[in-house]
């Protein structure tokens, strides 16, 4: 079932209940995206701008564009830091600050045997040969120096744990730990990304940064022959030697999610300022872009109220924080998840960009994806042990061997409260009428399920089998002893609960085409000059794929070193 090793399980609990409360200023953001031309217009050209101000590192985005900030103010640039909205760190700051860096200290540390081939070849598999080798080798080669830096600068250590490890099990190249989610700390103990992006600005604040809050980026600006020149922020003509484009992703922008998505993505956790401002600003100069097609997959428990048919009906997205799974509530032992015709859609213990990808499936028999919405369902003894989103259930039994420790839950709710968008029936047939759920299709699903469950196992998904479900949705679950699979048990008994189950989305993955040093090209290929992008508004390392958690902080952080070192040096 895999052991279990790295951060202990209140460690890891209290860091989890620590960024699910950073998560909760995110729902704040709605009303504070700033006012501002998002139309797109003609990039501006020729070298008789007027310029506000001249900097030598221009960043757009204060999330993973803080690292690369950071690099180029200890080299001694002068920097400028573009936020456009209220929120430092914006959608980074909300993650859970793991950090995903291949063949770091941290995991020598721990005793992980791995190889750039090895890594290669996990990476190749997982993104069905679509990563750009020449950028994943970049970030092999630098991930290290990168991460000793950040070290270094910061006063933190990293640890490797096998927490939120290698998604793509058992992918040619697959290992357990030690490439994702490294998680930081400094003498306290551990940190949450929201501790990490303060103590970043304060060394940015140190070192004379300027910060504009507030700010939106609208525009690149360039001479004749297509080199940047600078942008527009805030209405400000800001020259720079150099841009680094670190917006995130496009998930609010309803347009660009039509354009680009292969399915309905209906519910995210980012900030609502992100647009595609740099995808955008990027391809009104004739960049390229690439892995537009791809997210890192959040499946969601819609909290807000809204309808998911008219969510698909009329294009839009959900702003969904309480109800993001990411390992907490699907693998629950009595849980499971099934479609409007009542059958399972995945191994509900896997890692959520994985299981999100379930939704994806098109039903040729009956037109459509038939996966889509899906229900969240489970038993009393589940909903009475553990928590799901809206329902709070504190300690049960004592310190490390209860299901839930104070460190998880919080203030328990009332015994008979359901939270308004849970459905409870005292039969599945009953739950399955008023979801909308096929009560035949439900039962004889359930049915067979169970046999399966009270033995421990899953033929079909096979639930409980890989490393991740146990040291991850396992830990989540109380690391249980007390039955045969700790992700697995049957729906045993009523009353049942129920609730409309989505996908979601942490950020789009797809942005601006970078090469090995994070230069954006265009679209033959060739460097625009001074232009750079990291994060989520650039094609990233990993083809599009969410190989493992953490993989977004790391890419970012690392290429921010390349591209800064790389900039610097020319």
């Amino acid at each position: 079932m895999g052991e279990n090793k790295g951060m202990d399980r209140r460690g890891f609990l209290k860091t989890a209940a620590l960024s699910s409360l950073a998560l909760g200023a995110t729902a704040a953001m709605a009303g504070c995206a700033p006012a501002g031309n998002n139309e797109s217009s003609l990039a501006a050209t020729g070298s008789d701008i007027s310029w506000d101000k001249e900097v030598d590192v221009l960043v757009l985005g204060s999330g993973t564009g803080t690292f690369a900030a950071l690099v180029a103010a200890e080299k001694g640039a002068n920097v400028c830091v573009v936020e456009k909205g209220t929120m430092w760190g914006g959608t980074a700051a909300t993650s859970g600050g793991g950090l995903a860096v291949p063949l770091s200290y941290a995991a020598e540390a721990a005793g992980v045997k791995d190889s750039k081939e090895e890594v290669v070849k996990y990476f190749t598999n997982a993104s069905d040969h679509r990563v750009d080798q020449a950028v994943l080798s970049s970030y092999i080669d630098n991930g290290n120096d990168f991460l000793t830096w950040l070290s270094e600068e910061m006063g933190w250590t990293f640890n490797a744990s096998p927490l939120f490890g290698d998604y793509y099990e058992p992918m040619e190249g697959w290992i357990p730990m030690g490439r994702g989610s490294l998680g930081a700390a400094n003498a306290e103990g551990p940190l949450v990304a929201t501790q990490m992006w303060e103590e970043m600005k304060a060394k940015l604040e140190e070192l004379g940064v300027e910060i504009l809050m507030n700010t939106e980026a609208t525009e690149l600006l360039t001479d004749g022959s297509g080199a940047v020149l600078g942008a527009v922020c805030g209405g400000q003509n800001i020259k720079a030697s150099t841009v680094i484009v670190a917006t995130g992703g496009f998930d609010h922008n309803d347009e660009m999610r039509a354009k680009y998505l292969p399915y309905k993505l209906m519910a995210t956790c980012v900030v609502p300022t992100n647009t595609g401002d740099g995808q955008r600003m990027g391809m009104d100069i004739g960049a390229s872009v690439s892995f537009m097609d791809r997210w890192w997959g959040v499946p969601c428990v819609l909290t807000t109220g809204d309808d998911p048919q008219a969510l698909i009906n009329d294009g839009l997205i959900a702003q969904e924080i309480a109800g993001c799974d990411w390992a907490m509530y699907r693998g629950l032992p009595g849980a499971v998840v099934v479609n409007k015709k009542g059958k399972r859609i995945g191994n509900e213990a896997g890692p959520y960009d994985l299981f999100n990808q379930s939704f994806a499936y098109y039903d040729t028999g009956e037109p459509g994806h038939v996966n889509i919405p899906s229900y969240l369902i489970c038993d009393a003894a589940c909903w009475n042990t553990y928590s799901m989103p809206g329902h709070i259930v504190s300690a049960v039994g004592d310190g490390e061997g209860s299901f839930f420790d104070e460190t998880y839950g919080g203030d328990a709710s009332a015994a008979d409260e359901v939270p308004e968008y849970f459905v409870k029936a005292d039969t599945l047939e009953e739950l399955a009428e008023k979801l909308g759920i096929d009560p035949a299709g439900l039962k004889a699903e359930i049915e067979a399920f169970n046999a399966n469950a009270a033995e421990g196992k899953d033929p079909v998904f096979h639930r409980g089998e890989k490393h991740l479900d146990i040291n991850t949705t396992g830990v989540m679950a109380g690391s249980r002893t007390d039955i045969p699979n700790p992700v697995l048990a049957p729906l045993a008994a009523g009353p049942f609960y129920g609730t409309t189950y989505v996908p979601g989305s942490c950020s789009t993955a797809g942005g601006l085409t970078i090469n090995e040093n994070a230069q954006v090209v265009n679209t033959a290929g060739e460097p625009i000059p001074n232009l750079y992008a990291v994060g989520c508004a650039s094609s990233g390392i990993s083809g599009g794929t969410y190989v493992h958690g953490g993989i977004s902080l790391g890419s970012g952080g690392v290429m921010s070193w390349v591209a800064v070192n790389h900039a610097l040096s020319a």
